[in-house]
């Protein structure tokens, strides 16, 4: 199947997904503030929790999941709450620019803008910018470690610490190729998810596919939590980025649960969510 095939089925796979959004009779209301920010990429729309706090505060920035082309910050809002509740950190949660419309490197330049808006802007915003923390779920995962390579190496801004939650990192070997356990992401679903984001032969750099970071381009990367789920196509690879962290000389914190499949932490009925959140809260609370 061609790229331009694929990108038309992740255009269908998009409305769909529309559909069934809109036609849900009972759509939760957001809690969060929605905020405008401007961006070289346009206005990107971001969900805050706790920033209108009238005491200074550190920040942690969120990416939610969907395969770079679905979903909305909205569906991180059960997890932001609890991590607001028990971190009493300012949360952001960027909506970023979703492809194949807006295909890489548009969402890495989006959210790494909207960050630095938030320090920028630190005094406004009652935040401590020299304690900001960033993390997502699934591709907003990919896109955090992704932010932190790019900070490192512009170094104009530091990361306290990344969390990673069952992160794609390897965008260039065919998902054919991987582990393909019970419950995992079909094959021809990441293909799709993956030719949207970016073309192939573009996707064997670190600022799309991590794994192909130097050891010199991860060294004095932030502290790192890793969730990694035992039923995802995804495992082998966050293993992997865990030790090249390790070998970086970078703190890894490496949480794996063997029967819990990608995505988990979305449904909070799954038996391992409960533990997946209070992982994250203590991870915050010691490296914040």
């Amino acid at each position: 199947m061609t790229r331009e095939k694929m990108i038309k089925k992740g255009k269908l796979i998009k409305r769909i997904l529309a559909l069934i959004t809109k036609l849900r009779i009972m759509k939760p209301k957001t809690v969060g503030q929605e905020k405008w920010i401007d961006t070289s990429r346009g206005k990107i729309r971001v969900l805050e929790y706790g920033v209108n706090s009238a005491e200074v505060e550190p920040l942690y920035v969120d990416m939610h999941g969907g395969g770079f082309i679905l979903l909305s910050a909205d569906i991180d809002e059960p997890m932001n709450l609890y991590l607001r509740e028990k971190t009493k950190v300012k949360i952001i949660s960027i909506d970023y620019p979703k492809a194949p419309e807006m295909p890489y490197p548009i969402a890495v330049e989006a959210v790494y803008e909207v960050v630095q808006h938030y320090a920028d802007n630190a005094a406004k915003y009652k935040i401590d910018a020299s304690r900001i923390g960033i993390g997502g779920h699934s591709a907003g995962a990919n896109l955090a470690t992704v932010s932190c390579i790019r900070a490192k190496e512009k170094g104009d801004s530091s990361f306290k610490f990344q969390l990673l939650d069952y992160p794609p990192l390897d965008l260039y070997t065919d998902p054919f190729l991987k582990p393909t356990p019970k419950k995992a992401i079909p094959p021809k679903i990441a293909t799709i998810f993956n030719a949207c984001y970016v073309e192939q032969d573009n996707a064997a750099v670190p600022y799309v596919s991590p794994v192909f970071a130097t050891t010199e381009q991860l060294s004095q990367m932030p502290a790192t939590l890793l969730i990694i789920a035992g039923r995802d196509s995804l495992h082998d690879e966050g293993i992997k980025y865990g030790d090249m962290l390790k070998n970086a000389g970078v703190p890894v914190e490496l949480h794996e649960f063997p029967n819990a499949e990608h995505g988990f932490t979305l449904n909070l009925k799954h038996s391992d969510t409960p533990k997946a959140f209070e992982v994250m809260a203590n991870f915050i609370n010691k490296n914040i």
